[in-house]
């Protein structure tokens, strides 16, 4: 056998071995010193090729890859291996050798996944020179190709700075909305199945499944839509209140209660809970800053007629007699 054929089937292993629950430190510094083998790294990237190319196109196991799953500095491993129908680790290696020798150079590029945890906010620089600004706990791929430039929101949201480049349109799926832009800047966002675009700048066009025309919407226009539901709305808004999240400012006019404190409930990981039959339907319009969980609180609790009481395992936010007058 070939070295080039047994780093192949290495590879295969590794990525077997990494999905596994009980994979550990040891396993990911034993992994990093294999990369390290001259050749190692390019048969790893040409096995998770195979991989992006069953994603994108194997309806058999698109099932199993619905979510993904998150990573930091490495690449997401989106694979069942079971797929291949119970194949031991050699075999399913073997079988991965031989599919990509012939036609590894021609196998598109797999997406990239990035992911921010609850708290961070990450900026990324793609090799087209656009810019992606993360929010908080947010989870994104992205794929440059050579016809075309396209990013997944799996969830979250994420203020993009198109560069421009006629030649290949800058595609991105939210659910079931696909926007799609030549160069210009706007927010995306995909929380709870609810999903809206805000336009800062240049024209974005919408389109939703089912729905033959695209929309085209300017700066200072924000569209809304639920996930599955027919229809979306379009109204003017300050768009720069919609990406206050950058500096640290939650803007709000006349939002329900319900709605902001799952914005909150993605910043910590001690989750916030409504209690009682009006509480998430109370409007709030306000600025809240970004900080200490226990402050955040504190301060809208301050201006909305609400009590919290702290549990072993929550915030428990509670409507006051007033509110429901």
């Amino acid at each position: 056998m070939s070295r080039s054929a047994q780093h192949l089937q290495e590879a295969a292993d590794w990525l077997i071995r990494l999905q596994r629950p009980e994979v550990d430190e040891t396993d990911w510094l034993a992994f990093d010193a294999w990369l390290s083998d001259p050749g190692a790294q390019a048969a790893y990237d040409a096995v998770q090729a195979v991989d992006e190319e069953i994603f994108q196109r194997g309806a058999a196991v698109r099932g199993e890859l619905a979510e993904p799953r998150r990573v930091a500095a490495k690449r997401t491993l989106l694979i069942d291996w079971r797929w291949l129908g119970g194949l031991g680790a050699a075999a399913a290696a073997a079988a991965v050798a031989i599919a990509i020798a012939p036609w590894g150079d021609l196998l598109p590029q797999p997406d990239t996944l990035y992911t921010t945890d609850k708290g961070e906010s990450r900026t990324l620089e793609l090799a087209d020179g656009s810019r992606v600004d993360m929010n908080t706990d947010s989870h994104l791929s992205v794929r440059l190709d050579k016809d075309a430039r396209r990013v997944t929101v799996h969830e979250g949201q994420a203020l993009f700075d198109v560069a421009h480049d006629r030649a290949r349109p800058f595609l991105i799926t939210a659910g079931d909305e696909t926007v799609r832009v030549v160069g210009t800047k706007f927010d995306v966002r995909r929380r709870d199945g609810q999903l809206s675009v805000t336009v800062l700048r240049g024209l974005v066009e919408v389109s939703t499944d089912g729905e033959d025309n695209p929309i085209r919407l300017h700066p200072g226009q924000m569209l809304e839509h639920v996930e599955g539901a027919s229809g979306v709305s379009i109204r003017s808004v300050a768009a720069e209140d919609q990406i206050g999240w950058r500096s640290g400012r939650l803007v709000y006019r006349d939002q329900p209660l319900g709605r902001i404190v799952s914005d909150l409930n993605h910043y910590f990981v001690r989750p916030i809970r409504l209690d009682g039959e009006n509480t998430a339907t109370l409007r709030f319009s306000g600025v809240l800053i970004v900080d200490g969980q226990e402050a955040m609180v504190r301060r809208l609790t301050s201006l909305m007629p609400l009590s919290a009481t702290p549990t072993n395992d929550a915030i428990v936010l509670r409507g006051r007699p007033s509110a429901s007058n």
